[in-house]
C-alpha cells in the first residue's frame, strides 16, 4: 500500500549547481512539522548529512534537492521550505497549485526535534562483531524454538547474512526470522527494531483480510464467494457510474483482483488508484463510483479498493469492527495480543491506509498457520480448503499468478527456479513459504517503493543454507 505522494519512489542525492550541500544546510530543515489531517511528520538529515528525509509514522522517504530550499518528493511535487523575516525555516509547503501562494504552509512545530543516530545503524548496540549464529529466545507463546548446530551450513549462511547486513550491504532490512522443522531457528533484528516493536504491514494486510473472509465463510456469516457485492452497499444510492456490469461483481472477484473496476494502483492515471482513494471521505463509496473497464472475473488488476470493499463486507456481515473480529477469531487463538489495526477507510486514514501493524514474531505465526493448512495448536482456525484455495492460482497480475490476496512468485537461483509463494507488502514485508511450507521466512524492511533485498538474501544466503 503506497499511501501518498511522499511515498512513490526513491531518489539518490545528486549535488546540483547553486545548492548548498553542506551538513549545516540540511540540519537547519530538521524538526517536527505539521502534516495533513492534523498529523505530523519529522524532517531528518540522513547518514553523513547527505540526504534529507521525511519520516512519516516511522517510515522514511528521501527528498531530492533541486534548488535552495526546494526539494522534490517521490511524486515529483515540489516541497518548498519557507523562511521568516530572520531567514529561519518556519515551515514548508507542497507546491501543487498554479502558484506557491495557492499552497498552504505546514508549520515547523519544534525545531529541536531529532531522531537518534541509531536509526541509520544496522547493528544493534552491544551486538558482537563479527556475528555468530545464536538460537532465538523462547517467545513465551505456542511457538517452539530450536538451536541448530552453529557449524551447520544454515547457521554459517545465516551468520554471513547478518554480517553483510551489519556492514550496510543490504540497507534497511529490519528483521529476518526462519522457521524450520516445526520450530523457530533464527530471529534477528536490525536498526531500531526488536522483538517487541510493531512493524507496519503495508499490503501484507491484504492477506489478513483474505483469511478473515475465509473464516466468515466457514462460520456462515458470508454464504460463499459467489455472493454479489453491490447488495452489501445498498446505502450508496446514485453511484456516479451506472454500468450494469457492476451488478455482476462477486466476492470472488474482489479476492482475486478481477472486479473489472477501472482501478490499478500501479497506474497513476487510473481513476481508482489508491493515491486518489485515500483522500475520499468514504473509500468504499469512492471505489464503487469508478467506471468499469472489463467484465468481472476476467482480468487481474492490482487494486487496493477491492480489499477495502472486502473488509467492509466482513464488518457488515459479522457485525464487528475488523479489529475486534480479527482479535476474536484469529489473533486471539494465535496469541497475538499486541497489534494495531485502525481499519477506518476514509480520509482520516490517509497517512496510515488502514493497515495492520504486527510484530515480526506474530507475522511468523500467520506463516505457520498457512503452512499448516489453517491449523494451529490442534485447532482448525481456517478451513484447510480455504487455505488451499487462497494459496492456489486464481488469477494473474502483470504475469504473476495470484491467489486470494496472495502472491505465487518464484526466483531464479542460478540452479533453477525456486517457488516463493508469499504474503507481501511494500518496503520488504514478507511471509514466504519455502519447500512447500516446510520452511517459513519472515522479513521486514524499510525499502519503501523500491526493490527490497528479499530475493538477494534468499538467493545468496537462505536457500543455499537450506540445501547445502
Amino acid at each position: 500500500m503506497r499511501i501518498n505522494n511522499w511515498y512513490l519512489s526513491f531518489f539518490f542525492f545528486v549535488p546540483m549547481a547553486g545548492y548548498a550541500s553542506t551538513p549545516t544546510a540540511l540540519i537547519e530543515y530538521e524538526g517536527l512539522y505539521e502534516y495533513e489531517n492534523d498529523t505530523t511528520l519529522i524532517i531528518v538529515a540522513g547518514p553523513n548529512q547527505e540526504l534529507l528525509y521525511a519520516d512519516i509514522s516511522g517510515a522514511r522517504y528521501p527528498l531530492r534537492p533541486i534548488r535552495p530550499d526546494v526539494f522534490l518528493n517521490a511524486g515529483d511535487i515540489e516541497v518548498e521550505f519557507v523562511r521568516d523575516g530572520e531567514a529561519k525555516v518556519m515551515g514548508y509547503r507542497e507546491n501543487k497549485g498554479k502558484s506557491a501562494a495557492d499552497s498552504p504552509i505546514y508549520a515547523l512545530l519544534d525545531g529541536t526535534k531529532r531522531l537518534p543516530a541509531s536509526i541509520w545503524v544496522a547493528k544493534p548496540e552491544g551486538a558482537p562483531l563479527p556475528y555468530r549464529y545464536r538460537a532465538p529466545a523462547q517467545p513465551g507463546v505456542v511457538l517452539k524454538t530450536h538451536n541448530i548446530d552453529d557449524d551447520s551450513p544454515l547457521a554459517q549462511h545465516l551468520s554471513a547474512m547478518v554480517n553483510a547486513i551489519y556492514s550496510g550491504e543490504y540497507p534497511h532490512v529490519q528483521s529476518v526470522l526462519v522457521y524450520r522443522n516445526d520450530a523457530l531457528v533464527f530471529e534477528e533484528y536490525f536498526y531500531e527494531f526488536d522483538r517487541d516493536k510493531l512493524h507496519q504491514m503495508r499490503s501484507a494486510t491484504k492477506t489478513l483480510i483474505a483469511l478473515l473472509a475465509g473464516i466468515a465463510i466457514d462460520r456462515g456469516d458470508i454464504p460463499s464467494t459467489a455472493e454479489r457485492v453491490l447488495p452489501y452497499f445498498e446505502e450508496y444510492a446514485n453511484l456516479k457510474s451506472t454500468d450494469q456490469r457492476k451488478h455482476a461483481i462477486t466476492i470472488n472477484d474482489l479476492l482475486t483482483m478481477r472486479s473489472g473496476l477501472d482501478c490499478n494502483d500501479w497506474d497513476d492515471r487510473s481513476p481508482g488508484n489508491e493515491s486518489k482513494m485515500i483522500y475520499a471521505e468514504d473509500w468504499a463509496r469512492f471505489i464503487l463510483d469508478v467506471p468499469m473497464t472489463d467484465e468481472p472475473g476476467n482480468k487481474g488488476s492490482y487494486c487496493s479498493g477491492n480489499v477495502i470493499l472486502m473488509g467492509r463486507i466482513i464488518e457488515k456481515t459479522t457485525g464487528m469492527p475488523l479489529k475486534q473480529y480479527v482479535s476474536e477469531v484469529l489473533f486471539g487463538p494465535l496469541g497475538i495480543d499486541g497489534f494495531e489495526w485502525d481499519f477506518h477507510p476514509d480520509q482520516t486514514n490517509s497517512t496510515n491506509f488502514a493497515q495492520a501493524w504486527l510484530r515480526p514474531i506474530d507475522m511468523m505465526k500467520i506463516g505457520v498457520l498457512i503452512s499448516n493448512n489453517g491449523r494451529w495448536n490442534g485447532e482448525q482456525l481456517v478451513s484447510a480448503q480455504w487455505i488451499r484455495t487462497l494459496t492456489s492460482p486464481q488469477s494473474e497480475i502483470s504475469g504473476t499468478p495470484y491467489g486470494f490476496y496472495y502472491w505465487l512468485r518464484y526466483i531464479n537461483t542460478g540452479e533453477g527456479k525456486v517457488q516463493t509463494p508469499q504474503v507481501s507488502g511494500n518496503g520488504g514485508q514478507k511471509i514466504i513459504q519455502l519447500n512447500e511450507g516446510k520452511t517459513v521466512i519472515v522479513m521486514t524492511g524499510g525499502n519503501y517503493n523500491q526493490q527490497s533485498h528479499t530475493n538477494d538474501l534468499l538467493v545468496k544466503f537462505i536457500i543455499p543454507g537450506l540445501t547445502d
